[in-house]
């Protein structure tokens, strides 16, 4: 009886809990309907609230596996936790079964079901680590504590994936096993609409997915005065004049010598972060044109001297190479819309060198020079600063 007393005593301290916290987002909502003074305060509150979802999320998924476990959907006449979910929380069947997949794979991931819990890792990061563990899991294992210290250091979610991308290559028993995985899963849907319309729907592997971007990106010109087509409207127009046009899309991948030379998984990705297998990008190599980027030794001008501001094609090639998108922290912006900018001036002093430039987007490149903001150091150390001077966080 004491037993039984105790877990309703609890379970009763659990709902009222709930429902305290239900009433609190009641406040918040009544506070939130006023005006904001300080849009600044804003951002902050929002992000405090993507904080605090991502830890809800958390909660969500640790009961969610419970009512797997325990079949607690039953007792309402569901034939399955995805049922349940589907219903109850008035989602599509797709996602009741992804969350239902992702609760149990976090059942058996306490390291990063534990950060997942605290905030220490977003919801974005862990399902990239969820992937992971669904991929390899065995490896995952005995892996979960060195890929949790990478998920924590990341600065971006899609540096996570690089690198699981990787590790996934490292622990796969077949090298190129990933890949195919990956490949397997394209396709491409057309169909005539009765308006004489065509329909496109596909998904692509890496490599031909990397192909037709880097094709649409060169057909599609910078958006001129008067140009009222939308985004999608100007990709469309782009993908006819490719199909029509005799020219062939230009593929760029970074690949080091150890990865075409004995096929270990060094460096071997697009220029966008896509990871590929050292047997796919052997295979390229078989019909491409390389084009070498050396960040140390003699065979690229890595560093021009003081005779010039100018930045030559292949040292902007290197510093692309290296940052791969606008360093200006929390900007993600891809290399194709950067400036390679001279970290101290060059009527400074500063030398057109690899160590004294680094990608700016064109926003942050103004804000840069005109907007009062600061960058300082070499490009592996830098730092910047408000027009108040104080410093950004990385």
């Amino acid at each position: 009886m004491y037993v039984e007393h105790r877990f309703l005593s609890q379970s009763a301290g659990r709902l009222l809990l709930m429902r305290q916290f239900v009433d609190l987002l009641d406040e918040l909502e009544t506070v939130a309907a006023g005006p904001v003074a300080d849009p600044a305060i804003a951002a902050e509150e929002f992000v405090a609230l993507r904080a605090a979802i991502d830890r809800l999320e958390a909660e969500a998924s640790r009961r969610l596996a419970m009512v797997d476990e325990r079949r607690g959907y039953a007792a309402d006449g569901y034939p399955s936790a995805t049922a349940f979910v589907k219903h109850r929380c008035r989602t599509t069947g797709g996602r009741a079964k992804r969350m239902v997949a992702e609760a149990r794979a976090l059942d058996q991931m306490a390291i990063t079901r534990k950060l997942f819990a605290s905030g220490d890792l977003s919801f974005d990061q862990t399902r990239v680590l969820i992937r992971a563990h669904e991929a390899e899991p065995d490896a995952f294992a005995g892996f979960e504590a060195e890929l949790c210290d990478v998920a924590r250091a990341a600065p971006w979610v899609a540096t996570l994936s690089r690198a699981v991308a990787y590790w996934r290559q490292a622990v796969s028993e077949l090298p190129d096993g990933a890949d195919e995985s990956v490949r397997d899963r394209r396709y491409l849907y057309c169909s005539r609409t009765l308006d004489g319309m065509v329909k496109l729907d596909g998904l692509l592997d890496p490599v031909a997915g990397e192909t037709v971007l880097s094709a649409l990106d060169g057909a599609t010109p910078p958006r001129r005065d008067g140009d009222t087509r939308t985004p999608a409207q100007r990709r469309a127009d782009a993908l006819a004049d490719v199909i029509a046009g005799p020219a062939r899309a230009h593929l760029v991948v970074h690949v080091s010598n150890e990865t075409l030379g004995d096929r270990q998984p060094k460096l071997s990705e697009t220029g966008s972060g896509a990871v590929l297998s050292a047997e796919t990008l052997r295979r390229l190599a078989c019909d491409s044109s390389l084009n070498r980027i050396l960040f140390e030794g003699e065979s690229q001008p890595l560093d021009v001297g003081r005779t010039t501001r100018v930045i030559p094609a292949g040292l902007r090639r290197a510093v692309a190479a290296r940052d791969r998108h606008c360093v200006f922290p929390g900007c993600d912006r891809p290399e194709r819309w950067c400036d390679a900018h001279h970290i101290q001036h060059w009527a400074d002093g500063g030398s057109t060198a690899v160590d004294n430039l680094a990608l700016l987007c064109r926003h942050h490149h103004t804000l840069v020079h005109e907007g009062g903001f600061g960058m300082s150091g070499p490009a592996f150390e830098m730092a910047f600063t408000r027009p108040d001077g104080s410093r950004l966080p990385p």
